[in-house]
């Protein structure tokens, strides 16, 4: 067996088990990150989901908030400044909307007023007379401004950038899916190349290895963006609340890590078995 695992080697030769090798990380790499994302960052399900974890409401309260300030100032309702108004159950509701509008399959947006009428609604709906005096105060403005209050939330609400984002995610979400596609299509195709160039043995052996640094860069590039939010102020960020996305990420990514993980694990005892005489 050793003898024959010699000869493939010669045959092969190393230079092109490193070509292969390389090849197959980078493209565990890829379908893994890119079916990942599709299936966090650009499913709606699991984005709402996210958002009502103990360590993201926060964010989704102060983030819908500053908005809701914004809509205030615009339509001149008093109010104290920097001050969260609406509760967690006022802001949800609006937080899955815009979700619900920007991600999954949809056409591409060019019209956001049904959106906007959807928070207004959330809006009345939700605010009551247990509400602060000054949620009142801006939801009794409102309803003042009549077809105004459309363009006013458009406007304090971002919907125009959210619009934008809504049409990239979709562009995203259909390229991601094409890639995954070709490169699950090219995977099979290495192996079977490999296959024909040396034994089972040696296939197994480096399409876990490959498995293996793929789970590796995944554990650090991963780890690295999941504390860059505990180490640095990313609220302040611009781009439309990129900061607030990023601290949600940040539970994200650590999921990542743990699929990097079980990558790593899951790769690491096939390859030590066939590490012998290979």
């Amino acid at each position: 067996m050793a003898d024959g695992s010699r000869a493939d080697l010669r045959r092969v030769g190393y230079e092109q088990l490193k070509s292969y090798k390389r090849n197959l990380i980078f493209v565990v790499f890829l379908i893994a990150i890119l079916t990942m994302i599709t299936t966090t960052f650009l499913n709606p399900i699991f984005m709402k989901r996210q958002i009502r974890m103990s360590n993201n409401r926060a964010i989704v309260v102060r983030q819908i908030n500053s908005h809701f300030d914004t809509l205030a100032d615009l339509i001149g309702a008093e109010h104290e400044d920097n001050a969260n108004l609406l509760t967690i159950q006022q802001t949800q509701p609006i937080a899955d909307h815009i979700i619900d509008y920007s991600l999954g399959f949809h056409w591409f947006k060019v019209n956001n007023t049904k959106l906007a009428n959807q928070v207004l609604h959330d809006i009345n709906l939700n605010i009551d007379k247990g509400s602060s005096s000054e949620a009142q105060r801006v939801q009794s403005k409102l309803k003042k401004q009549g077809d105004n209050a459309v363009y006013a939330v458009i406007q304090a609400f971002d919907l125009n950038i959210v619009t934008l984002g809504a049409n990239i995610a979709i562009i995203l979400l259909l390229v991601n899916i094409v890639i995954v596609i070709v490169t699950i299509i090219t995977l099979f195709s290495l192996l079977s190349d490999l296959h024909s160039r040396t034994n089972t043995k040696m296939v197994i052996h480096i399409a876990t290895a490959a498995g293996m640094w793929a789970g590796f860069w995944m554990i650090l590039i991963f780890g690295i963006l999941a504390i860059i939010p505990v180490l640095l102020n990313v609220e302040t960020l611009p781009l439309a609340g990129l900061g607030y996305l990023m601290e949600i990420s940040s539970s994200i990514f650590l999921e990542y890590v743990i699929v990097g993980v079980v990558i790593y694990v899951l790769c690491a005892i096939p390859w030590q078995a066939t590490a012998n005489n290979s």
